[in-house]
């Protein structure tokens, strides 16, 4: 089910859940690739210009991300922790920015 906080036509919506194979973030955005349960390899960029976490833009496990939530997500700054799931919200109506919920491994 979608988040509550994505406001997004849901004729215009998508996901890809699965592992993230490839993960880039950089002071004005972040890339993404997830090998998807359904054997796909699926990407995208969120664009967060001045807003290095871009925290807006990730939920962890359907809740809102916080500051705190990095060290469950990552284990460096810009390296996630292996085995890392997520699931990316993509609204294809050209406006509105991708949603990824973290879904780090379960110890």
């Amino acid at each position: 089910m979608p988040p509550a906080t994505l406001v997004c036509d849901r004729n215009q919506l998508t996901s890809w859940t699965g592992e993230v194979t490839g993960y880039r973030r950089e002071s004005d955005q972040t890339w993404i690739e997830i090998h998807t349960d359904e054997q796909t390899v699926e990407s995208t960029t969120i664009e967060h210009p001045d807003k290095v976490d871009a925290s807006e833009h990730y939920l962890l496990w359907a809740q809102p991300f916080t500051q705190e939530d990095w060290q469950t997500v990552e284990q460096l700054p810009g390296v996630l922790l292996p085995g890392m799931r997520a699931t990316a919200w993509i609204c294809n109506d050209g406006v509105t920015p991708a949603l990824i919920d973290w879904q780090p491994p379960l110890d």
